[in-house]
């Protein structure tokens, strides 16, 4: 089984000179430094749901450098990604005081794994370029790494953003690799302890799928698949592979029309939880081998089927009566967004689902029309803006409320998007009020760029407890007054129309 995963690991990667390993705590700037590594500039970055890998040359050597996205629920999974490993590269952020200890924690679990036993480490302390930041002396300390013994390591102060000693860490980190202790370093094939889960996860990793995409789906839709072995691999190929091929309209659709011939009582939110992820990662992982197991190898995480949805939502939430009959919004941290994909444009229907509009008058055409085959909370923000902007307070309230009305009763998207009287009208407030207090010649663009709090899509909460506004049927239907504060007042603009 683990000589099956390496083969398809080597079939992923290939061969290089050097394999690296980025790890670190979540928002230390690893996939930053990754893109200042490799495309010397500063890359706007998203969280990392599964690894970033990118090949890159410098000082006449390749390097292949797996970024793992931060602490993963499936730590046990990576030892397959430590085969071969030549270098290690951990990231602290210097202004993280908070989880100083928990990024030591994770350093030293790592340092104990055999397959990375004295292969050297570079830390990068990176963000630097911040004011009040750590110091050196103190990090060391409290990180412990005066206590590393048998490896090579260095402390390589760093500014992502800047570019300043990114390079100087990484020429320090391909000297070491050449160096004789590097060289020594062995390789644990021991398998001892290990867990039913981890068991399981790599049962299904190296799981044989004998059918293509398109029989899969066309069996799933005529109800040729075995309920009796239906398990959570079974359900995320499925959405996989309606992805891949018909896109997420169709995904959303199928998946709900025909998952009850399956499974007893079905979850809602659990399984559109799990079309998001799903997409997400298809979106934001690359997958070289193009096919189902390599999507796995590349986002182990997804097989953890109880634990990773629990990282989004309470227990108690996710499993509630509720949660079973309607879509329940997260009540931890909201789910991960889509990003558009450079590697979808042969695919019309992912590419119309995940771009975003630069044609105003196109995006009002489609939306009025009902014709719309995306929703986003940008996209909401965008509608909001436009018929403020266009028509003025007055008229374009009447006409937000008016056409979000129709557009939520016939659209084709999801049967979990509904109309919600009080978020709509929360919206409305708080883009109008940024509206009022910015220039009235900004594009879409640019007023989001000035008003970035408006992308947080649980900013409501901030003036609404959760049971007044998400588990009150009372506030879908009509305006809810905010319990926590109240809403800001809205500036009033002698250019408003």
């Amino acid at each position: 089984m683990a000589s099956y995963i390496r083969t398809i690991l080597g079939k992923l990667f290939g061969k290089s000179e050097y394999r690296t390993l980025i790890m670190g705590l979540d928002a230390a700037g690893k996939t930053s430094i990754l893109y200042r590594l490799k495309l010397n500039e500063h890359v706007m970055t998203i969280p990392t749901i599964g690894f970033n890998v990118e090949t890159l040359t410098f000082n006449k050597a390749s390097v292949t450098m797996w970024d793992v996205g931060g602490r993963d629920k499936i730590r046990p999974l990576w030892r397959h990604y430590f085969q071969n490993t030549q270098g290690l590269i951990f990231v602290i952020d210097s202004h993280d005081v908070e989880r100083l200890e928990n990024a030591r924690d994770d350093i030293w679990r790592v340092l104990g794994e055999d397959e990375l036993r004295e292969i050297p480490l570079l830390i990068y302390f990176n963000k630097t370029d911040l004011p009040n930041g750590l110091k050196q002396k103190y990090a060391i300390k409290e990180m412990k790494l005066n206590e590393i013994k048998n490896r090579n390591w260095h402390l390589q102060p760093c500014s992502a953003y800047t570019g300043d000693g990114v390079h100087e860490g990484l020429d320090w980190l391909i000297r070491a690799m050449k160096s004789p202790l590097s060289s020594q370093s062995t390789i644990s094939t021991t398998a001892n302890n290990v867990s039913q889960a981890e068991n399981q996860s790599l049962q299904w990793l190296s799981q044989v799928d004998n059918e293509t995409n398109e029989e899969f789906a066309d069996k799933f839709v005529k109800h040729d698949l075995s309920s009796e072995t239906f398990d959570h691999r079974t359900l995320v190929r499925i959405i996989w592979c309606y992805l891949k091929i018909f896109g997420r309209k169709e995904t959303i659709k199928s998946v709900f029309d025909n998952l009850n011939f399956y499974l007893k009582n079905v979850n809602e939110t659990l399984i559109y939880f799990w079309i998001q992820i799903v997409h997400y990662a298809c979106e934001a992982t690359k997958n070289p081998t193009n096919d189902f197991s390599g999507f796995l190898l590349m986002n182990p995480q997804i097989l953890n089927e109880i634990d990773l949805p629990l990282t989004y939502y309470k227990k108690d939430t996710l499993f509630s009566n509720q949660a079973k009959t309607a879509v329940v919004l997260p009540d931890i941290k909201p789910l991960p967004s889509i990003i558009p994909s450079s590697n979808s444009t042969n695919n019309k229907i992912k590419t119309q689902s995940l771009r975003e509009f630069d044609d105003d008058d196109e995006l009002l055409k489609e939306f009025e029309s009902c014709t719309l085959t995306c929703w986003s909370h940008k996209i909401h923000l965008h509608i909001t803006w436009l018929y403020l902007t266009r028509d003025g307070r007055r008229i374009g309230v009447n006409k937000i409320f008016d056409n979000m009305k129709i557009f939520f009763q016939s659209n084709q998207i999801s049967p979990m998007i509904k109309f919600h009287f009080t978020l709509t009208y929360f919206w409305i407030q708080m883009v109008d009020l940024a509206i009022a207090q910015n220039s009235k010649d900004l594009n879409f663009k640019e007023f989001i760029e000035k008003n970035p709090h408006l992308l947080n899509e649980n900013l409501f909460l901030d003036y609404y407890k959760k049971k007044t506004i998400l588990d009150n049927p009372t506030a879908q239907e009509q305006m809810v007054l905010p319990d926590i504060k109240p809403l800001p007042t809205l500036v009033t603009s002698n250019n408003k129309k």
